[in-house]
């Protein structure tokens, strides 16, 4: 078993250590750099492999998924089963926010299923199980092997565990506080804004960033001031689509609101009320996201 780079003119900024590759380049990245490790699934039953990447550059990126002998290309040509978050399958995206972005001293599993029937391929992020993610019946390419994609310097170890993980299905994630999916329940100045539905994310314990969507996207910070208890939301980034007059309407409306929040309140773990400048209030509970289904085409066709 042995790490193999893409042959390209990239191929010397990837140097190989036993299990542990390291990829380092001055240039910008144009297109990512990818190395192929040679431990073939070529039979039935079950493998699993955990890639360890001990180093990702803040704002980089990389990959980790399974490619086959024809599909190991360079750069964008690469044909895999990836998962980065999202899940691709080289150059394309197929599913968004299967997961988090992966960051530095992450570990990502793969578990990969092969019967007569079908593939299966299992993902694991931190020891969170985030279920299935691609499901291709036959017939399908063998061997597999894992792969892994660099858009900025890193560095990463695998290796092959013999211990199955036994919890496949997807586990929903844990918030506590102001961290987590909302969604409007009860606000009475606009009723119709009922049901639209916000993501929070801590960054610091003073800084968190929002997310909601109508017909565009729309992000912003949050900043709390605990010397006064007061809450203030910066500038609204927002995506410029053109929708339904009702729902730009819907969106101002929600526009106004997260612009103007001034107190956030968790109550009982489960609501979160949102007070604003103007006095207006609204009242958010929370909810799951419904896991996102398997790629079900064969990619490597």
């Amino acid at each position: 078993m042995s790490w193999v780079v893409e042959q390209s003119e990239n191929t010397s900024a990837v140097h190989v250590n036993g299990d542990t590759i390291t990829c380092t380049q001055n240039e910008y990245y144009g297109s990512p750099i990818n190395v192929m490790y040679k431990d073939p699934a070529n039979q039935n039953g079950q493998y699993f492999w955990q890639v360890e990447f001990q180093q990702v550059q803040e704002n980089g990126g990389v990959s980790v998924g399974l490619t086959t002998d024809d599909g190991f290309k360079s750069g964008w040509g690469l044909k895999a089963m990836k998962y980065l978050g999202n899940l691709s399958d080289g150059g394309a995206l197929l599913v968004s926010a299967f997961g988090d972005q992966i960051k530095q001293n992450d570990k990502v599993g793969i578990l990969l299923q092969l019967t007569n029937a079908d593939l299966k391929m299992y993902i694991f992020h931190n020891e969170r199980p985030l279920g299935l993610a691609f499901h291709i019946p036959s017939p399908y390419p063998k061997p597999l092997y894992p792969v892994v994609s660099f858009n900025s310097n890193g560095k990463a170890k695998i290796s092959r565990a013999q211990q199955i993980p036994t919890s496949l299905e997807r586990s929903s994630l844990q918030f506590t506080g102001a961290d987590g999916n909302w969604k409007i329940i009860d606000y009475p100045p606009h009723p119709e804004c009922v049901g639209c539905k916000f993501e929070i994310k801590s960054e610091n314990p003073n800084m968190y960033r929002l997310h909601a969507h109508v017909v565009n996207s729309m992000n912003c910070c949050l900043e709390y001031d605990p010397e006064n208890n007061q809450w203030k939301s910066s500038p609204l980034m927002t995506t410029l689509m053109m929708g339904p007059p009702e729902a730009m309407e819907k969106e101002q409306l929600v526009s106004n609101l997260i612009s103007n929040i001034k107190g956030l309140e968790v109550q009982d773990q489960q609501h979160l009320v949102i007070r604003t400048n103007n006095g207006k209030e609204a009242r958010l509970e929370r909810y799951t996201v419904p896991a996102p289904g398997p790629v079900t085409q064969n990619i490597f066709n």
